[in-house]
């Protein structure tokens, strides 16, 4: 299957795709970080400081095929060369045209591919937002082991969030990746079997 999205550097014009991203609440609500108001010179600011090489973090703009326009960014951050781990920074899709689930798919096997292939890594871990059900859904489709729950570790939107801890091994990921499973029909058939378990939880399907 022809992927739809490709990864590049980022560059000073797309200053202003993360100035709007920054400040759009309904992007921001479910990330772990905090939701705090972007001007258009600290999104400049952002993004020169990305621009510049650091051993211990990566940044991608996500881009569209069909159209080459940034839809979105990723992240690898904290990462030791030691331990050969690293944290997945963070996975935003902006543009709203692309937020139906390829995208997703194809970064996450893209930042995967990246940590363990390239750099060698033996841990990738993350944190999502419990009542993140996206965010969720797609750990458990790419095989994130849950590790632990921070209990009230997050305050977003008014409240307190307990953020649960993921992690997926080097030996994990090249195990499933010899059977296939990360392969895009595999995952689509995962992710289609996961959302349905979920709606006959809630009464939705039978």
């Amino acid at each position: 299957m022809e992927r739809t999205v490709y990864f590049r550097a980022f560059e000073e014009d797309d200053s202003e795709l993360i100035y709007q991203w920054k400040n759009d609440d309904e992007i921001q609500k479910m990330t772990v970080g905090l939701n705090r108001r972007m001007c258009r010179e600290e999104a400049l600011d952002m993004v020169r400081a990305i621009m510049r090489h650091r051993d211990d973090r990566v940044y991608w703009a996500i881009c569209a095929k069909d159209t080459n326009k940034m839809i979105g960014y990723a992240s690898l951050i904290n990462i030791h060369h030691i331990n050969r781990s690293a944290v997945f920074g963070g996975l935003i899709i902006g543009d709203k045209e692309y937020q139906d689930g390829m995208a997703w798919i194809e970064s996450y096997l893209f930042v995967y591919e990246y940590g363990f292939e390239r750099l060698n890594l033996n841990r990738i871990e993350g944190t999502i937002l419990l009542g993140h059900k996206a965010s969720s859904t797609m750990g458990n489709v790419m095989f994130s082991v849950r590790e632990g729950v921070l209990r009230q570790a997050a305050f977003k939107n008014g409240k307190y969030y307990d953020v649960a801890l993921g992690s997926l091994l080097r030996e994990e990921y090249f195990l499933h990746k010899e059977k296939g499973d990360y392969e895009i029909p595999a995952i689509l058939r995962r992710l289609t079997n996961k959302i349905r378990e979920s709606k006959k939880a809630r009464g939705i399907e039978k």
